[in-house]
């Protein structure tokens, strides 16, 4: 029977175990066998009959420090850059990926590192997942991210050395959120 992972923050452990969720040790993720009774779906890393709208082999998290806009406080975001992809079956090149509703297990697997980076409370405000403040745990939308020149992720290709950290996915990925394109 096929895993579906589910992306669990920490403090949620105990809910998700209770409900029948279990604990991949080698993985360090919780999961279940087939897909998730409804009332696991929310943690479900793939949302029921999602089509995904973006592929990529070259793809990378990509990581840099903000101020929070809620509380001011420094805390490490991230986004998904890949370096060439499809997208809605049409070839892109260079662009970044934000309000990502749905993502494969590859994925889910590489941002577990981040615990910030997860489903919103809602599941609505700002795509299903975002980047929340290390300090005041608020969400820090893509908005503020991508939508301007002086945002950290607005143009990564062009970014100052040192400004944004590329890490990159071993294998390719499947996504759906919007793509946002490189300044040339």
């Amino acid at each position: 029977m096929n895993r579906t992972y589910l992306f669990v923050p920490p403090e949620e452990r105990s809910e998700v175990e209770a409900l029948g969720a279990l604990w991949d040790a080698a993985t360090k993720c919780w999961y279940v066998e087939g897909a998730p009774q409804s009332n696991l779906a929310r943690w479900s890393s793939v949302p029921e009959e999602v089509e995904y709208c973006i592929l990529s082999n070259q793809a990378y998290v990509a990581t840099t420090s903000i101020a929070c806009p809620c509380c001011g406080q420094e805390t490490e975001v991230l986004t998904i850059h890949c370096r060439s992809g499809l997208v809605l079956g049409e070839p892109l090149e260079r662009f970044t990926v934000s309000d990502i509703s749905a993502m494969d297990g590859v994925l889910v697997q590489q941002l577990k590192r981040w615990p910030g980076f997860r489903r919103t409370a809602d599941g609505e405000a700002f795509g299903d997942f975002a980047n929340h403040c290390a300090a005041c745990g608020n969400v820090i939308g893509d908005i503020d991210l991508h939508s301007e020149p002086s945002h950290a992720f607005f143009d990564i290709v062009h970014a100052t050395a040192g400004l944004v950290t590329l890490i990159p996915i071993p294998r390719s990925i499947q996504l759906s959120g919007n793509e946002h394109f490189v300044i040339d």
